[in-house]
């Protein structure tokens, strides 16, 4: 397993390894795309499991990515906590029969070697809020959202 790597996924699911790390916001080029800067760092734990008797990889992240407030404009950070399974198919035929039982279930087909960035990336991503803002409190356009003068 190199930094950014899990060599045999499904191996690494059964042997309930884990793995811990940082990746630099930076890296990040689809999400970097979501946030108003790539300043900070990710943390994140991989580790293995058997759920319901299937490999499966639990993820947990954080990460405080600054995103643009759609109310002011303005940029806060959002603070992120990701915690997910994700269920590793051996194949495409695999993967589509768990997904036919289970429309809901989260699987992708483990490659040899997995991408932990790509991985932890997907996470983030669709973690992230579809209208970013500040909290009512603490945005500078709070006044004129409350209709307050």
């Amino acid at each position: 397993m190199s930094a950014q790597t899990v060599k045999e996924p499904i191996r690494f699911a059964r042997e309930a390894a884990s793995y811990s790390g940082e990746i630099s916001l930076m890296e990040m080029d689809r999400l970097r795309d979501e946030l108003a800067d790539d300043r900070g760092r990710v943390a994140y734990h991989l580790e293995g499991a058997l759920v319901g008797g299937r490999p499966a990889l639990r993820v947990l992240v954080d990460a405080n990515p600054t995103l643009i407030c759609q109310r002011c404009l303005g940029s806060y950070v959002h603070s992120l906590h990701v915690e997910g399974v994700v269920f590793l198919a051996r194949n495409d035929a695999e993967l589509e029969r768990w997904e036919s039982n289970d429309p809901l279930l989260d699987v992708i087909v483990a490659e040899e070697n997995m991408d932990v960035r790509t991985l932890i990336e997907d996470e983030l991503l669709l973690s992230l809020p579809v209208v970013p803002r500040h909290e009512d409190e603490d945005c500078p356009r709070r006044d004129d959202v409350l209709g307050e003068h």
